[in-house]
């Protein structure tokens, strides 16, 4: 999708143009997340983000590059702390 160009309006509300909101499948009222880095602005939706969060954990293995549970693993700390 190519840029659009948008203003900021009163109470520094920005217009999200239709094509983007159709392509994110935004509604009035929905939440999304805006991060800052390296003085850009980028907008998600938050299932988006789960997403993204969800494929960095699956891809956690150990040094023989097999997969790793972080539950488990959260499992085996929280029972060797308990001891």
């Amino acid at each position: 999708m190519n840029d659009i160009r948008t203003k900021i309006g009163e109470g520094g509300r920005v217009i999200i143009p239709a094509a983007f909101r159709n392509a994110l499948h935004l509604e009035v009222g929905d939440d999304i997340i805006l991060h800052f880095e390296n003085n850009e602005i980028h907008m998600t939706t938050p299932e988006q983000a789960l997403r993204k969060l969800q494929a960095k954990v699956k891809s956690y293995t150990d040094k023989l590059e097999k997969p790793i549970s972080l539950v488990d693993e959260l499992i085996k700390m929280r029972r060797a702390e308990a001891e």
